[in-house]
């Protein structure tokens, strides 16, 4: 009995050594961690970057601001007959739909994308510290930008920067408020620039002839809230992306129309409450590299045909001119070209330089108002509060 005792000991101590051992060991394991060892220099370095990228987000989130843009739909009526008594109607439903905005003037302008506000009976606007305020809005639906207009006063007001500085490979932050979540900002590079995409859906197909693109991963609800460069500048307006899987999420590719083509559009909304395009009447293309040599143009627009009864026609341009300058201004290509003229607005007066068969003219012609435009001209509210995809416009 004795022995067996002896034996049951044994173990036991043998068995809780074994564990205080693993114990150890366990506590060992657990204590060997990967520590990246900084030099001075680099930890310095590091610390120094976080603090900026922090710098700009404390910047640039206050002027950032989220959009409820409500309408009415109307619903099919249907008849019920109840004791001779007739007729029971579906009221209107309400839809909402929801973006992002910036706000470019401290006295209460916040710049939008048309799509994100359209068609709104309400806009509600709901800044950085949670307040909210209603807005009337102005529109530019060609050029899918829109002005919100609240009655607010020392507002904080973001920095325009100049879009034509914007190369591949620079930092960029989109900032604004996917699927609802406010003041989210995101990273990435500038991955390309001088996209041209056209866009269907809610009745009409809009063409953006330059956009920015970036993998800053926008989704929708980023509409209409700015796409930021590492001095804390707003680039541009984000507007779109390429949508994948089922949900239609971010997949790296997003784009984002130009803030100096916004600042001129939103200055023609503040100062003249609309947005016309000037209108040449052509239809253009940029010059094919197999005809350079016999149109004798390295770069510019070639004309490939001329609209009747059209500004064009009547100032005596031709197919297969070749735009090659504006009012002094050389031209590279055909985005350009069609910019330049959508900006100078109607009646706007332009002297075109011309290559013709290889010669040097010019011509002056009066610009009318493109035809899309004078079909919106009517009331200055805002045509959608929804989002579309594939290639998509975002919410």
């Amino acid at each position: 009995m004795l022995r067996r005792w002896h034996l049951i000991l044994g173990l036991g101590v043998l068995i809780g050594g074994a564990i205080t051992y693993v114990a150890l060991q366990g506590g060992a394991i657990a204590q060997e961690r990967a520590v990246v060892s900084f030099t001075p220099q680099e930890q310095a370095t590091l610390t120094s970057l976080e603090s900026a990228l922090t710098r700009v987000a404390e910047t640039v989130q206050p002027t950032v601001v989220h959009i409820r843009a409500s309408r009415q739909v109307s619903q099919r009526p249907f008849r019920e007959f109840f004791f001779g008594q007739e007729r029971l109607e579906i009221p209107d439903r309400p839809v909402q739909g929801q973006g992002s905005g910036v706000i470019i003037r401290s006295d209460g302008y916040i710049v939008t994308n048309d799509h994100v506000v359209g068609d709104a009976t309400d806009v509600e606007v709901t800044f950085f510290d949670g307040t909210k305020a209603k807005g009337e809005v102005l529109r530019a639906p060609s050029a899918d930008i829109a002005v919100i207009k609240v009655d607010r006063k020392n507002l904080p007001a973001a920095e325009l920067g100049d879009s034509s500085k914007v190369k591949p490979g620079q930092i960029a932050f989109a900032i604004g408020s996917p699927f609802g979540l406010e003041n989210t900002l995101t990273m990435g590079i500038i991955s390309a620039v001088g996209r041209r995409e056209m866009i269907p859906g809610q009745g009409r197909v809009r063409t953006y002839t330059d956009l920015i693109q970036t993998d800053a991963a926008i989704n929708s609800g980023n509409s209409g809230g700015p796409l930021v460069n590492s001095r804390g500048e707003v680039i541009g307006i984000n507007t779109a992306i390429v949508a994948g899987g089922l949900t239609g999420g971010n997949v790296g590719i997003g784009f984002a129309i130009p803030i100096n083509r916004v600042k001129t559009i939103v200055r023609r909304l503040i100062e003249q409450g609309s947005y016309q395009r000037g209108y040449l009447g052509v239809v253009l293309t940029d010059i094919p590299a197999e005809m350079r040599e016999e149109l004798k143009a390295e770069q510019g627009a070639l004309i490939r045909s001329v609209d009747q009864d059209t500004p064009a026609s009547r100032a005596g341009i031709e197919p297969g001119d070749v735009v090659v300058e504006v009012d002094g201004t050389p031209i590279r290509n055909e985005s350009q070209f069609r910019e330049m003229i959508a900006d100078k607005g109607p009646n706007a007066k332009v002297r075109l330089g011309i290559l013709r068969d290889g010669k040097r003219i010019n011509i002056e012609a009066t610009l009318g108002v493109h035809p899309e435009d004078a079909r919106d001209a009517t009331p200055q509210r805002a045509d959608r509060s929804t989002e579309q995809n594939t290639l998509e416009q975002l919410g």
